[in-house]
């Protein structure tokens, strides 16, 4: 287990490498590629992806890493691998919202276990590793959410674009229809990785996201489960690489709106 805090402190150095490109790169003039129907990534995202991987190959060059721009690369056969958003939110980062951030997990043999998300306008940065707890810039993390749906704000994924998006945004509207009219509010942050921080640290009350990529939520699902925040897929499985959904929430919440999204 103490391993897993080592690995811990490489990944909050690795996140701080991809937040300083960040930081270069506020202000100046963005050039964007398109990824497919209303979707992109700037320049941004792809240095700070090549600014990680260049520390992580040198500080673990046992372990693979899976990036959203990059792919995937290293030892296919290794029990660990990195798995990396540079800009999780961007969309809201080329809008000029705040609401963005570097989410860095490790995965065990398909589970994640070091999770770090930086938040760098915020100057925020989320960390947690299995059976150590989870902190906020080192304080500790302990969510105390409420078991009634009423009670309940729940941050839930934006909607599709790409292929299928049509299909999969009529099952999101019918998701929306259902728990509107019995949660206290609905919230869209537009970052997956901070809508898992903020339920950490009880700004939310839940997370649904009926379509997610791992890198999206791999760290976030290691620093709500420190958090005491159960976090599985929309079929109640626990939540790691192969699911293609999440649902994360205090115990009694997380049972109401699994029965209410079933």
């Amino acid at each position: 287990m103490m391993e897993l805090l080592d690995y811990l402190g490489t990944a909050e150095q690795a996140a701080e490498r991809g937040v300083e490109v960040i930081r270069a790169g506020l202000g100046r003039e963005r050039s964007i590629s398109g990824k497919g129907d209303r979707d992109f990534a700037t320049d941004v995202d792809y240095a700070v992806e090549d600014a990680v991987r260049a520390f992580l190959d040198r500080e673990t060059p046992e372990i693979p890493l899976l990036g959203e721009e990059r792919g995937r690369s290293g030892d296919a056969d290794s029990p660990y691998e990195w798995v990396l958003d540079p800009i999780d939110g961007t969309i809201n980062f080329a809008h000029g919202s705040p609401l963005f951030g570097v989410s860095l997990a490790l995965m065990r043999n398909g589970m994640p276990v070091v999770g770090v998300v930086f938040a760098p306008m915020s100057e925020e940065r989320f960390s947690a590793a299995l059976g150590h707890g989870a902190a906020l810039n080192k304080q500790a993390l302990r969510a105390f959410g409420p078991s009634d749906l009423s009670e309940a704000v729940v941050a839930m994924g934006d909607f599709s674009v790409g292929v299928d998006a049509d299909k999969r945004n009529l099952r999101r509207l019918a998701s929306l229809q259902r728990l509107v009219p019995k949660v206290q509010r609905i919230r869209m942050l537009g970052t997956a990785a901070l809508d898992m921080c903020w339920l950490a640290a009880g700004r939310v009350d839940a997370v649904i996201h009926e379509r997610i990529n791992l890198w999206d939520v791999a760290a976030g699902t290691v620093i709500c489960r420190e958090a005491g925040v159960l976090v599985t897929d929309l079929d109640g499985v626990d939540y790691g690489d192969g699911a293609l959904s999440v649902l994360a929430a205090g115990p009694d919440l997380h049972r109401a709106l699994l029965t209410e999204l079933a």
